[in-house]
């Protein structure tokens, strides 16, 4: 039968006392299909993202659809409504670092874990949707993953190729960077093709970003089947990066960026500079390979061993 709910999924960390839930809208097509699993708000500030699930939620139609859709509307209420950065406020842990949860852990560790029970292994396939924090300027990319199962690595980039964003990273899903401990990697290692969206940043939710992040998902309900259509690509055909490279300072002090997001920069070209408070330079740091500016920290300072940006190389 074809329907359409929103249900509130308890969530208590007995270690700190404190208890929230998870919105989880539940759609159940009017014909049988696969299910697709749309994960928001992992953090509590990629507000672009928030907004182009929220929308992608409204969209969906029961009766048009063949298969079924588990959408997290806000996979941490708590970091949302603090407008925590990264963490979570009450357990000071990154959600996106420890899927796939623990039953009786601190909070995070358990909205990984029910999420994971919910709506992780009851899915077909897995986008977890994500974007820049308050001090980070993303444009658009996405990463998926590989776990050495030459079918399931192929449905993972097929499906990232679908969704008409203009760059795909794939990592290893069992790696220390972009994989162990992700949603949309472990998700992978679950048996599930994933793919994690990167939209928008800033503390904005510009049209581009929220439109990027609706379209994406739209796009996957058409690869999977589950509804009729033709993709939209929006920036021409997807690429497959080669890799991606994070950027990380030696020193702290006052940052100043070099480049902008969606630009080139050759190797070696200057990508930050740190600054002590007289201004004077302690430390440039440059692009060790040509590639696209994927992500740019768009803050005021940065601390020594802090994460400056990142670079894709195609």
């Amino acid at each position: 039968m074809a329907e359409k709910l929103l249900t509130r999924i308890p969530v208590l960390d007995t270690h700190n006392d404190h208890e929230t839930f998870i919105p989880v809208g539940i759609v159940e097509g009017k014909h049988s299909g696969p299910t697709l699993g749309v994960i928001g708000g992992v953090h509590g500030t990629e507000f672009a993202s928030h907004e182009g699930v929220a929308r992608f939620w409204d969209s969906l139609e029961p009766s048009e659809m063949s298969g079924n859709v588990l959408v997290v509307l806000m996979a941490d209420v708590t970091a949302m409504l603090h407008h925590s950065l990264y963490t979570n406020p009450i357990d000071g842990k990154n959600l996106n670092r420890v899927w796939p949860g623990i039953q009786d852990g601190t909070l995070s560790e358990v909205i990984a874990y029910t999420i994971t029970q919910e709506v992780v292994l009851k899915s077909d396939a897995v986008i977890d949707c994500h974007g820049g924090e308050f001090d980070e300027a993303i444009d658009l990319f996405v990463f998926t993953h590989t776990v050495g199962d030459e079918v399931l690595d192929k449905k993972a980039i097929d499906l990232a190729m679908s969704l008409g964003m203009p760059f795909v990273e794939v990592t290893d899903a069992r790696g220390p960077v972009l994989g162990t401990g992700t949603g949309s990697g472990e998700a992978m290692l679950s048996g599930r093709p994933s793919i994690s969206l990167e939209c928008g940043g800033r503390g904005e939710s510009t049209e581009r970003h929220v439109a990027a992040t609706f379209y994406s998902l739209r796009n996957a309900l058409i690869h999977m089947g589950i509804v009729q259509g033709q993709p939209i690509i929006w920036e021409g055909y997807p690429v497959k990066l080669d890799h991606g490279i994070l950027l990380k300072s030696k020193a702290g002090g006052l940052y100043v960026p070099e480049v902008e997001v969606s630009s080139w920069v050759d190797k070696d070209a200057v990508f930050a500079r740190i600054l002590d408070f007289d201004n004077s330079v302690i430390e440039e740091i440059c692009a060790p390979e040509s590639g696209i500016v994927l992500d740019v920290i768009n803050a005021r300072g940065i601390k020594a061993g802090g994460f400056a940006g990142k670079i894709g190389v195609i």
